[in-house]
């Protein structure tokens, strides 16, 4: 039987490496720890507690929520532990996904490929369809149930029908939305292959894209009120057998570039596979682009270059997160580890070229400012740092505590 209770035995499973920084009681001893968790506890199992604490900030346009207290945040985390177990849970592997497609773009067959992206998914998705669920399911307690109901019925989230961004549980939730259209269409008998990264899909085919989403819609597989964002549909058809009218499709599909051809190729009666270059998607490559200009127009404001540079490191290395506490292994993020499976490079050339163009550049106001702001030693040390060459060499970056990082990253928000 799973334990549901909130109880400081509990609590301490779910304590994350932000945590120590992020909370006080955490971390100086087993037993500070444990008397903080006890305190939490006592306040989540009190008779009025609700949780309460919702900060609301505009990000492009979406409403994103966080919790600032720590009794908040660990009853939901609790109530998103116990659902994961109970419902098996678990978000899609990316890294999986996008190995399962270049090998699927590597086959020289007949295929149609569809993208679709689903319509402000989190705020679209009917919380009150998923405690109606978790209800009639009777798995999670009714203690949780309630909890979990008091904080949907919050002024704050009145605006919308749907699950607040930003707060994990959501993510969770979501995906139990979500089950039942990603069986459905996994089914359908033409398509070989099915994937959702959140709201991002994709499904390879024998059919031609019209039939399937025509199919979709008339079986109405999609649970309301969620739509499909038109604008955003792509379909793609790989079929010709002619070389001579042989033509270049891309992509874009979680922050990677796909280029592949439409030809299917024959030997000796078999298909063949075919070459495909993977890139960084454009949408992140000028991302980067945005954090390299930032980080100089905020240079130019405070004078920092220690935090000038410690910013061109960060885009261009790795640095390590988080410890996996069931395996024991540190996870690590940043150029590398976010794009592991490039072959083509030229976009890590184009981001370096552009970093060294900023330095060194004496046209236009912004150019001769940072130009005459830098000494020659300074350009020097800020044009070694290589997009290439950090992935290359996979360098990992250990000096950056989490106060560093957030501070690095205070005026790249909302890029």
């Amino acid at each position: 039987m799973l334990n549901q209770s909130f109880n400081e035995s509990e609590l301490i499973r779910l304590i994350t490496f932000d945590d120590y920084k992020k909370y006080e009681g955490f971390g100086e001893s087993r037993r500070k720890t444990l008397e903080t968790l006890n305190k939490i506890s006592n306040k989540i199992n009190s008779a009025d507690f609700i949780v309460s604490s919702v900060i609301k900030i505009l990000n492009d346009s979406n409403e994103i929520f966080s919790l600032s207290k720590v009794e908040d945040d660990f009853a939901l985390r609790k109530i998103n532990d116990s659902l994961k177990r109970f419902y098996k849970v678990k978000q899609a592997d990316r890294n999986l996904i996008v190995n399962q497609i270049i090998i699927l773009l590597q086959e020289a067959v007949p295929m149609s490929i569809i993208k679709l992206d689903l319509k402000k998914f989190y705020e679209s998705i009917d919380r009150k369809w998923i405690i109606d669920k978790l209800r009639d399911d009777a798995l999670l307690s009714a203690r949780a149930i309630n909890v979990l109901e008091d904080f949907f019925e919050l002024s704050e989230f009145t605006s919308f029908t749907g699950l607040p961004r930003g707060i994990g549980i959501s993510a969770t939730l979501s995906e139990l939305y979500l089950r039942d259209f990603d069986r459905k269409v996994n089914r359908l008998d033409s398509v070989y292959y099915y994937a959702r990264y959140v709201d991002d899909i994709i499904l390879f085919t024998t059919k031609a894209p019209e039939e399937i989403l025509k199919e979709i819609k008339e079986k109405k597989l999609l649970r309301e009120p969620l739509l499909f964002n038109d604008k955003k549909t792509k379909k793609y058809e790989v079929n010709n057998y002619d070389k001579a009218s042989e033509k270049e499709l891309n992509f874009e599909y979680l922050g990677y570039k796909f280029l592949f051809t439409d030809c299917c190729k024959k030997a000796k009666n078999e298909f063949t596979d075919k070459k495909i270059e993977v890139s960084i998607a454009q949408s992140k490559v000028n991302k980067y682009k945005t954090r390299i200009v930032r980080s100089f127009l905020d240079y130019l404001k405070n004078g920092d270059f220690s935090l000038l540079e410690d910013r061109m490191k960060f885009l261009t290395g790795n640095y390590p997160i988080k410890r996996n506490t069931s395996e024991g292994t540190i996870l690590y993020a940043g150029l590398y580890y976010n794009y592991p499976f490039i072959n083509d490079k030229k976009t890590l050339e184009e981001l370096t070229i552009f970093l060294r163009k900023i330095i060194n550049s004496k046209n236009k106001s912004f150019g001769t400012k940072i130009n005459s702001s830098l000494s020659n030693s300074q350009k020097g040390l800020l044009s070694k740092y290589s997009f290439l060459s950090g992935w290359n060499n996979r360098k990992i970056n250990a000096d950056f505590n989490p106060e560093r990082v957030k501070l690095i990253k205070q005026c790249w928000h909302n890029d």
